[in-house]
């Protein structure tokens, strides 16, 4: 009789422990959702570098959508890291080192030229901008331009505005090329002409450079990026329009 008393007792003590640490973990889960995310602390970075994900430089510029102005006081943060920053009377946030983190699916197929981030930018009077995919090159400085659409009146539905960067062509082109049968398709792609009988296209950097909105497709999600390296002229894309809204 003993032992099962025993028995019970020890049941209900590990019932117990269960629920109150269930609570607890409810508690803290429902304390979390409560605030964003914090920044991805020293410990967690150093297990980013012992995987050998290497980091590159990130600075962000705010400007509103129409006026193409900056805008001063906009928050923004990195989604993978927590990392934020607040943009200054030019626009620009401090300058960020951030990882490049690369999409493990995509690496089984082959392998990106480049890593990607998710951008998220707040500020008064705006709609919030979502920007996904934005490139990230070891050792490198991306620069992206983030649009902001002012909430005007007639708005009743308030929602973020989206833009999710491409992945690079030269990726896309390896990629159509390594699952090609022989005699499948127009192949092999040609991705230093623009047409046969064309002559060279200009070279493309691979990520890092200027990133900025280009004129959306049909849909009116946007579909390219301006890249523009350090000190040089745009080289492709187009014409700078609206991320989708």
């Amino acid at each position: 009789m003993k032992a099962m008393k025993w028995i019970a007792t020890g049941l209900a003590l590990v019932m117990a422990a269960g629920i109150i640490g269930f609570g607890v973990a409810h508690a803290t889960e429902a304390a979390a959702g409560s605030a964003p995310p914090a920044p991805a602390g020293a410990v967690r970075r150093a297990y980013w570098r012992a995987l050998g994900i290497k980091t590159g430089k990130l600075r962000l510029r705010v400007v509103d959508a129409d006026t193409q102005q900056p805008i001063h006081g906009a928050g923004c943060v990195v989604g993978e890291t927590g990392d934020r920053i607040e943009t200054d009377a030019q626009g620009y946030g401090k300058m960020l080192d951030e990882p490049v983190f690369r999409n493990p699916r995509l690496e089984e197929m082959l392998a990106e030229l480049h890593g990607q981030l998710t951008i998220m930018c707040y500020n008064k009077g705006y709609r919030d901008s979502v920007y996904m995919g934005v490139r990230m090159d070891p050792n490198a400085t991306t620069e992206t331009d983030v649009w902001m659409y002012k909430i005007g009146r007639g708005d009743r539905r308030i929602e973020p505005t989206f833009y999710q960067v491409p992945i690079h062509r030269l990726w896309r082109i390896r990629l159509a090329d390594k699952y090609r049968l022989q005699d499948e398709g127009e192949g092999p792609e040609r991705p230093d002409l623009t047409r046969p009988g064309e002559g060279v296209a200009p070279e493309e950097p691979q990520g890092g450079g200027q990133q900025t909105p280009v004129r959306p497709g049909p849909s009116g999600i946007g579909t390219g990026l301006s890249t523009v390296p350090n000190g040089t002229a745009p080289i492709a894309g187009g014409t700078p329009a609206a991320p989708a809204r």
